[in-house]
């Protein structure tokens, strides 16, 4: 099979290698991938901003059906459609992993970045780290599980958001609009801050449900905020476009005692006014991956409709076409773009 690697470091340590179908052990699957999703860790994987364990098939958000079982695994069968936690190799017995945060167990190893990922036909996994696809979900919407998990770890579990509370989510990309439908289904009213290049994007938060859209460098997101709260600022903010300059918007445009989500991924270390956050008495949240009942709420969301993942998919490529699909993502000319593995619904 053909398979997107990670082989050294370097943006040219990329490339496509004929890789052996993988086997399934004791306790383990071989999926058959669907849909793999490109993500902001994978293009910091390429710019060597983000630790991966070359060579690597990367590729951690996906969607695929059961090809293989392996001995000992109950409850599973071929042809079942399954996602995954990404946090496949964890340590089991420390306190994170007891307490239900294993992304945070120091021996932690993913899918796409520690161990071999998505971005291949098929790859194994555990048993225990699947999640069944409900009846009526898309392969196509499931592929965005893993990040809208992300979504609902940050915004519904670490930062908590209150019904009839004033949220802004600022960066309108895929991350973003997944945080703005979490948020709305905690019962917020969202709005979503861009700039000029984002404009088909922040259309589309309008079309997901969102109060209204800031464009920064044509309105004052601080003249937005004091309009669209009274002058009190928005009781929480989420930081979604890994950007120095939003992470500061949204730092001043929170209310005092309100609280600060961060979401984004950012890649290096950025400049951040801690005296401000102090005065304000803001409470600082930042959700990393994901918890087993992140996948859970997520999966109960799309099955119920709540969260509509389809239209944040703006292209679809052959695995062959990588080179073109990463640019486009690295200059935003996409949203979502998948992979095509196999064809499937």
């Amino acid at each position: 099979m053909k398979a997107l690697m990670k082989l050294r470091p370097g943006r040219d340590g990329m490339g496509l290698q004929d890789m052996p179908i993988p086997e399934a052990g004791e306790n383990e699957v071989v999926i058959k991938v669907a849909y793999a999703g490109i993500c902001g860790t994978d293009l910091h994987i390429r710019s060597d901003e983000y630790e991966a364990n070359a060579p690597v098939i990367m590729g951690h958000e996906f969607s695929g059906t059961i090809h293989q079982v392996g001995a000992g695994v109950l409850g599973y069968a071929v042809g079942d459609p399954v996602v995954s936690l990404t946090a496949v190799v964890t340590c089991g017995h420390c306190r994170y992993c007891l307490s239900g945060t294993p992304m945070l167990c120091s021996e932690r190893k993913s899918i796409g970045s520690g161990v071999n990922g998505a971005f291949a036909q098929y790859m194994v996994v555990p048993a225990r780290t699947l999640y069944p696809i409900p009846e009526g979900v898309s392969l196509k919407a499931a592929a965005l599980c893993e990040p809208l998990a992300c979504c609902v770890r940050s915004v519904s579990e670490v930062c908590r958001i209150d019904a009839g509370d004033i949220v802004l989510v600022s960066g309108p990309g895929a991350i973003g609009l997944l945080a703005l439908q979490v948020a709305r289904a905690n019962g917020a009213k969202v709005y979503v801050s861009g700039t000029s290049a984002d404009e088909p994007r922040l259309r589309l938060a309008m079309q997901l449900g969102a109060a209204g859209t800031i464009t920064v460098n044509r309105e004052s997101l601080a003249e937005a905020a004091e309009k669209i709260t009274g002058g009190a600022g928005f009781d929480a903010v989420f930081e979604c476009a890994g950007v120095a300059a939003s992470a500061d918007g949204c730092l001043k445009v929170v209310r005092k005692g309100g609280r600060f989500g961060q979401i984004g991924l950012f890649g290096k270390a950025i400049p951040f006014d801690l005296d401000l956050l102090l005065k304000k008495e803001v409470k600082l949240s930042a959700g990393f991956a994901t918890t087993p009942d992140s996948w859970r709420t997520a999966l109960r969301l799309l099955e119920a409709g709540t969260v509509d993942t389809l239209p944040i998919v703006s292209d679809i490529f052959p695995l062959e076409s990588w080179e073109t699909a990463f640019d486009k993502m690295e200059h935003k000319m996409g949203l979502k773009i998948l992979f095509s593995l196999s064809q499937q619904n």
